[in-house]
């Protein structure tokens, strides 16, 4: 199964936030994904795995995992973006959907 992080700079209320959001709208597409609340810190940890991460804060190039801006979503300003990008990193990552 597919893993999404939900990334803020403490892990804690923004991204309960945001994951909230991206739980209703992966369940409305009917996919089977794990989302996961998520700290920079855990990203950099060995043991840490996610398939896309989903952020309100700056994360370097070199962390190697697909990335969305999570702030459409914290902000209200666009979410559909967010959205838009999240459906279409997870098709490429898993066309199918049976991860």
């Amino acid at each position: 199964m597919l893993t999404i992080a939900i990334v803020c700079g403490a892990g804690i209320a923004t991204s309960a936030l945001v994951a909230e959001q991206v739980r209703e709208h992966i369940a409305a597409r009917g996919r089977r994904v794990t989302v996961v609340q998520a700290t920079v810190m855990d990203l950099l940890s060995s043991d840490f795995h996610a398939d896309l991460v989903v952020s309100t804060v700056d994360l370097p190039d070199a962390l190697g995992i697909p990335r969305v801006s999570g702030m459409p979503l914290l902000l209200g300003t666009n979410p559909q973006v967010t959205f838009d990008d999240i459906d279409r990193l997870l098709e490429r990552i898993d066309p199918d959907g049976t991860r």
